[in-house]
């Protein structure tokens, strides 16, 4: 691995745990076993340190869900692979993340709202629509709508006035707001075939 990997790794690794405010180039420095003139070679401050993680994780974000939609045999399998997705991602990153990100790092979260607001609303379209037309989701909702439902529902989760750290277990969060909204839109026939991936899971 490069130095500048190295580098980008170990912090990656650090925001993901500890948030991106409360980390600085000294802690970085010491993660990854270099001084922080060697770190200056390669980035110009602890900002463009943070542009560059957030870009490289919604990057491989974004190949991790292309890869599940690719691979999924229907709306239901990709709507259930993705939950998975989310929650692995949870589980990794400290949720003051989303906090930092919005306050302290313009650049940074713009890249994130333009992952966002432009490839995951296209993908949630296309399954929902997807969805409907397999008689797996309720005909008679709106897509827009529920999409943005969905985008903003997710984001919420990490709200810590809405959701005190103290009080709600960020995992378990997640998974009722996820499981809410999809009941909420399936049919009959859709509820059968995600149980039956419920089940598949619980044998597995």
């Amino acid at each position: 691995m490069s130095t500048e990997k190295n580098i980008l790794e170990g912090a990656k690794s650090l925001f993901m745990q500890f948030g991106l405010k409360s980390i600085t180039m000294d802690d970085i420095a010491r993660k990854v076993g270099v001084s922080k003139k060697t770190i200056y070679q390669f980035f110009s401050d602890k900002n463009s340190i943070v542009f560059k993680s957030v870009h490289e994780h919604f990057s491989d974000h974004r190949n991790e869900i292309e890869k599940v939609l690719d691979n999924s045999k229907n709306s239901i399998e990709a709507m259930y692979k993705i939950s998975k997705c989310m929650k692995l991602q949870v589980e990794a990153v400290n949720p003051t993340v989303l906090y930092d990100l919005q306050r302290y790092f313009p650049k940074a979260h713009k890249r994130f709202l333009e992952f966002k607001n432009t490839f995951i609303k296209d993908r949630m379209t296309k399954i929902i629509e997807d969805g409907i037309a397999s008689g797996f989701f309720r005909k008679e909702i709106n897509t827009e709508i529920l999409v943005i439902q969905r985008i903003e529902q997710a984001q919420l989760a990490f709200n810590n006035e809405i959701f005190p750290r103290d009080k709600f277990d960020f995992k378990e969060i997640h998974e009722q707001l996820f499981d809410h909204f999809l009941h909420g839109i399936l049919t009959e026939k859709g509820k059968e075939k995600y149980n039956q991936y419920l089940n598949e899971e619980h044998d597995a």
